[in-house]
């Protein structure tokens, strides 16, 4: 079997393409599905594929760049590029840089998929008579199947269903033929989508991490299921579509009043809100408009998924459809002028304009309803310039208040060690030594690294800093560390063990008993006496 690699960032796309007989018949297997051109460059490397089906606008790396790269490194690979209606100048542009050949995605199905297939493996058996190289890669491991309580058979006509649907594949005559043989009573013709994406997690080495993940995620879609079903009355099928993504498609066709169908659909919101409310991950959820007609599925699911990304600016992380609530795909102007003037506004001890700045720079986010992810980096690379000894510790945004949150305890950070001078009779050992935990008491330092710092032997540090500072050395890297968990107490809400964590105590429990021997209260008392 020769391999072949699919790179789309529409998960639903690569779905219905995997699930297509014609790759096993015309003698292709699919070794591995990928979001966009930078993650199909790291397959390329570790598997020796000879197909790459992709799609044209992609994040990150486009289809066009993935094809210089592939033509440029990869010469026999055979390209075929996936395009839409209203992307032709882009195919043009991939057929200049080495595409083989181009499909509009709207007519891909089991025929068309053959057809391609064939001349493919047609052209690259020609190539290999060519170069004398007759041998074609060994045949990989098959993918994983959707499992679950229900029978296989019918949640995969259900999904097949519903991505023909959605990737635009059937006539209304093989639609109605496909309901019926799927077992889906709705017809669909006045219907809403809700979309609930569980949070990104943090990118693990660990194999097994993200087979956990997947575990947990076909776990709770059954859960949710029952539960939706308890909970509302309204005609709906709810399809996993992978990567902790679920879909609630609502069938409204019985019903003419509108006042009616809107009640159902934030009736039913309101209910997997809950539901996901209850759940150990974060989940958003993008809810559409109500649509009318055929093909109102495909549009309201586009409005479901639009909104997921502004689920990040909603209080309860959930997006209701709005022609105006786009997404700002540029950092406003506002973030790009502090982050060139945050390190100024640090280094002269300006501490009220650079907490201005952070107000400004928000306001500027909620306003352009800025790409969250645009935002997470905007925040490391400020975070890098002011504190680069703490990079690499993951925060997590799940909305904006987040990101609030995080500022402020930024602003801490940053200013902090103007707070922290040392006497100036103090000799330069102690000096370097006191700097040093100024700078790092949120890690895990202790007297060697101090002393490593200062170029002194730990007794010798241990005993000069006593006599010169007053305190001893862990003394005074409590103190440090107290007094900033008292501040985040005070002016964030962060939870107790992210607080702890970010004062540079790495056990929660031990950060407790030492708060309340030093405040004679626990930190949650602190707290509220605070408030």
């Amino acid at each position: 079997m020769r391999k072949a690699l699919l790179a789309d960032d529409d998960f639903l796309v690569r779905s219905y393409l995997k699930m297509l007989s014609s790759w096993e018949k015309a003698g292709f297997e699919i070794t591995a599905d990928v979001r966009d051109g930078e993650e199909a460059l790291e397959v390329l490397k570790q598997e020796p594929v000879e197909l790459v089906v992709t799609d044209i606008a992609m994040p990150l790396m486009d289809g066009i760049e993935l094809i210089k790269e592939i033509k440029k490194n990869y010469p026999k690979v055979y390209v075929i590029v996936l395009s839409c209606h209203d992307e032709f100048d882009y195919v043009k542009k991939a057929m200049k840089e080495g595409a083989d050949e181009y499909v509009l995605k709207n007519t891909l199905n089991e025929e068309s998929l053959y057809t391609l297939l064939e001349t493919a493996k047609e052209q690259l058996e020609k190539a290999e008579e060519e170069s004398g190289n007759n041998q074609t890669p060994e045949q990989g491991v098959g993918s994983t199947e959707l499992k679950g309580k229900e029978k296989e058979a019918d949640a995969n006509k259900k999904f097949l269903f519903f991505n023909q649907i959605l990737v635009g594949t059937l006539s209304q005559e093989e639609r109605e033929k496909e309901r019926i043989s799927a077992g889906i009573r709705g017809k669909y013709q006045n219907s809403a989508v809700i979309v609930i994406k569980r949070e990104e997690q943090e990118a693990s080495d660990d194999p097994l991490e993200e087979v956990k993940l997947e575990q947990d995620s076909l776990e709770f879609y059954q859960y949710f299921r029952e539960k939706l079903k308890e909970e509302s009355d309204t005609e709906k099928e709810v399809i996993y579509i992978g990567n902790g993504t679920l879909c609630c498609f609502l069938d409204l066709s019985g019903e003419y009043k509108s006042s009616v169908m809107y009640r159902q659909l934030t009736g039913t919101a309101s209910v997997c809100y809950k539901i996901c409310k209850e759940e150990a991950y974060h989940y958003k959820i993008g809810v559409s408009n109500i649509c009318i007609g055929m093909d109102a599925l495909r549009q309201a699911y586009q409005q479901a998924r639009t909104m997921i990304k502004n689920s990040f600016y909603e209080k309860d992380g959930v997006a209701y459809y709005e022609a105006d609530k786009t997404v700002g795909k540029e950092l406003p102007g506002e973030a790009k002028q502090f982050l060139e003037q945050a390190e100024r506004f640090r280094r002269k001890n300006e501490k009220e304009a650079f907490i201005t700045m952070v107000e400004t720079s928000v306001k500027a986010f909620k306003k352009e309803r800025t790409d969250s992810m645009l935002i997470r980096q905007w925040f490391r690379k400020l975070e890098q310039e002011l504190c680069p000894d703490i990079i690499g510790k993951e925060h997590k945004f799940y909305g904006i208040r987040d990101v609030e949150e995080q500022l402020k305890a930024l602003s801490e950070q940053a200013f902090e060690y103007q707070e922290h001078k040392i006497p100036e009779e103090i000799s330069q050992p102690v000096r370097i030594a006191a700097d040093y935990v100024a700078r790092h008491y949120k890690e895990a330092v202790g007297l060697g690294d101090a002393a490593e710092a200062a170029g002194v032997n730990s007794t010798y540090l241990s005993y000069l800093f006593s006599q010169e500072m007053g305190i001893g050395f862990a003394g005074y890297l409590l103190n440090l560390r107290m007094e900033y968990a008292k501040k985040l107490l005070r002016e964030t809400t962060l939870k107790m063990w992210q607080v702890a964590e970010q004062s540079g105590f790495n056990d929660y429990h031990y950060f407790s008993k030492v708060f309340k021997k030093a405040e004679g209260m626990s930190p949650a008392q602190y707290r509220k006496r605070s408030e």
